[in-house]
């Protein structure tokens, strides 16, 4: 972890998966500030108080922290409430705000509808960071570390307070790239949306065919493809709804895919089967071997 921490106070909205391990890692970063989480289930709250992460061992929290970063990691379409309900519980001047979502345009939407010193102050971020399960109990101080972190800078954000915000993530052991707000949006539904779609709609298929006989005779490949099949419903359904245009996009280009396939599969064309899955062999291998360079 190259980088320290440059805030006095760190608040966390929300403390499943993603912020309990925010919370996790400053402790285990040794950060010496002083740590807050609020969320909706008073337990989470509580659990974190106990286990010495937090200071609040419920929704009380000083109003008037110093030098406050304030991390937003609730469902998409959960925002504007949250915001609504920090607005109420601090008076803090000096503040800046993040989140950990993966989806931006509806956030910046709804930033524009608020205090415009909220939104200049407001730096999107995303950490390509999770797993499967949810809440406090599955988090992890390591869940960042060497991980990428996105973050979306936007016109009326200040410099400083986007470097601030890169160098929390680098602290947590994460690198950084930027991606505009579309740009971010378009390229996650494709590689991020689309594949839980793909595997609750395979899931949703193989159940209805073989009910619990599913994973009966499966050799794990199926358990590894529908692993985020188990991801939570509350989530994903909050970012097919916000990202709805790029999804449903994409589920078009998947259904071209597949009856492209499906034909050759019906014809019986072994040549053109061969030609299709060697080019698509040949357009992965090359991507990875991209990324790893």
């Amino acid at each position: 972890m190259s980088s320290s921490i440059n805030f006095k106070n760190i608040l966390v909205v929300g403390v499943g998966l993603i912020g309990g391990s925010i919370i996790r890692a400053l402790k285990e970063n040794v950060f010496s500030g002083g740590v807050y989480g609020l969320d909706s289930d008073i337990e989470a709250v509580k659990t974190a108080y106990d286990l010495g992460f937090i200071r609040n061992k419920d929704t009380n929290i000083p109003k008037d922290l110093d030098d406050l970063l304030v991390i937003f990691s609730v469902p998409v379409l959960s925002v504007l409430e949250a915001i609504s309900q920090i607005n109420i519980s601090i008076n803090s001047k000096n503040v800046i705000y993040t989140d950990t979502l993966s989806v931006k345009s509806s956030i910046l939407n709804t930033l524009k509808a608020l205090d415009s010193n909220i939104q200049k102050r407001f730096v999107l971020s995303h950490p390509i960071a999770g797993s499967e399960q949810s809440g406090f109990k599955a988090s992890s101080p390591t869940l960042f570390r060497g991980r990428l972190s996105i973050i979306c800078p936007h016109e009326n954000n200040l410099e400083q307070d986007v470097s601030r915000v890169e160098d929390f993530w680098k602290a947590l052991g994460s690198h950084t790239k930027k991606l505009s707000v579309n740009d971010h949006d378009i390229l996650f539904g494709k590689t991020s949306h689309m594949p839980h779609v793909i595997a609750y709609a395979l899931m949703d298929s193989l159940y209805q065919d073989l009910g619990e006989n599913t994973f009966l005779y499966s050799g794990g490949s199926l358990e590894d493809y529908t692993r985020i099949a188990s991801s939570d419903p509350i989530m994903w359904k909050d970012i097919m709804v916000a990202n709805d245009e790029t999804i449903l996009s994409s589920i078009e280009s998947f259904k071209k895919s597949l009856d492209e396939l499906s034909k050759l599969i019906e014809m019986n064309n072994t040549t053109g089967l061969i030609e299709f899955f060697s080019t698509v062999k040949k357009a992965r291998d090359k991507s990875i071997s991209g990324k790893e360079d």
